[in-house]
């Protein structure tokens, strides 16, 4: 996705801070591009459909500061020789905890690959790389989570006079309200639901459930996002 500048210009995605870039446009497994960030964003690629859902998900939970794909961990097996491990997603989190995802299909996960795993985690805590290694296989990935970071990447670009619009709605509720009350409230329709989940995303507003987001959704304003 391009970003133009009020000046007529356009910001390009910026290239991914990872330390190995995936292969793309294989004809043997699913490949993926997609920019992920506020404003021009970063390119990421992606060597499988869960690695992507993964990604999209930590991605816009509101504890992630910053995500990089393909983070180099250099690590010593059994025979105490230096080997290297990519780590698929690392996630800095608003807490400051560093925490590493290593994701991998079910028929994937033998033995001996979490052996391996468990050595690199003991070893990247101890050095203070990370404060924690997880497994992610596409079991892990919740529905509602995904559709909802789903749209919320749909969203992604800001809309100056949409956004304005429902700051000042969102501004002006008291207690709980649904999405289409405020969409109405708006008189924007589609911009105006965008301009919402746009607030939703950026903690101004809270769903009362845990569910997947739409017009039904019940929201409350918060006061400290």
């Amino acid at each position: 996705m391009l970003d133009e500048r009020f000046d007529g210009g356009i910001l390009l995605p910026a290239e991914s801070k990872g330390d190995r870039k995936p292969q793309v446009g294989s004809s043997y497994h699913f490949t993926s591009t997609m920019v992920l960030g506020d404003g021009p964003g970063v390119r990421t690629d992606f060597e499988s459909h869960t690695e992507r859902k993964a990604a999209m998900v930590l991605a816009y939970r509101q504890n992630t500061r910053s995500l990089t794909t393909q983070v180099l961990f250099e690590w010593s097996d059994e025979k105490d020789q230096e080997r290297k491990h990519f780590i698929d997603l690392l996630v800095e989190r608003t807490d400051g905890h560093v925490v590493g995802y290593a994701v991998r299909p079910d028929k994937r996960v033998s033995p001996k690959y979490l052996i391996e795993l468990a050595r690199i985690k003991e070893q990247a805590v101890a050095k203070g790389f990370l404060d924690n290694l997880l497994l992610i296989s596409a079991a892990d990935l919740c529905p509602v989570e995904v559709h909802n970071a789903k749209l919320f990447h749909s969203v992604r670009r800001a809309d100056p006079f949409g956004d304005t619009v429902a700051k000042q709605v969102v501004r002006c509720m008291s207690g709980p309200r649904s999405i289409a009350e405020l969409v109405s409230d708006t008189e924007l329709e589609g911009m105006g639901f965008r301009a919402l989940v746009r607030l939703i995303r950026s903690g101004h507003l809270e769903m009362l459930r845990y569910e997947k987001l739409g017009y039904h959704s019940i929201v409350f304003k918060n006061l400290e996002p």
